[in-house]
């Protein structure tokens, strides 16, 4: 087998591994980016009461209040954090990441299947 050959054969192989993954990734991004809404950003307070943490927060017109999960374990003090748009019972003190995740590995492997695509068909042209 000569060089183009061996190249096209591995492009083809990037667009099918690339394509085949990055496409599902981005359609999945986009049912979660549906499911999610928007967040936006509040002021959360954090508290604590009866020696455990909880969060305070302000939103559509409304004080919300919650006890913090064990991953969010933060400073009894004020922070920046993220409610629904559609709950506004559900906020986080942490940016959501799931979609922000999902986008980009989509994209970095749509663009590996896309170039992928060109070097297979490098072979034809030269």
């Amino acid at each position: 087998m000569q060089t183009l050959d061996i190249l096209g054969v591995v492009g083809e192989a990037m667009s099918w591994i690339g394509l085949g993954v990055g496409i599902p990734l981005l359609i999945v991004a986009g049912m979660v980016a549906l499911a999610e809404g928007r967040w936006e950003r509040v002021d959360i307070a954090v508290i604590e009461r009866d020696g455990v943490p909880f969060a305070r927060w302000f939103a559509r017109g409304d004080f919300h209040e919650r006890p913090l999960r064990g991953s969010e374990s933060t400073a009894d003090d004020w922070h920046s954090g993220y409610v629904s748009t559609r709950n506004p019972e559900n906020a986080r003190i942490h940016p959501p990441m799931a979609k922000r995740v999902l986008l980009t590995l989509g994209i970095i492997f749509a663009v590996v299947g896309v170039i992928g695509s060109v070097v297979s068909f490098l072979p034809a042209f030269v």
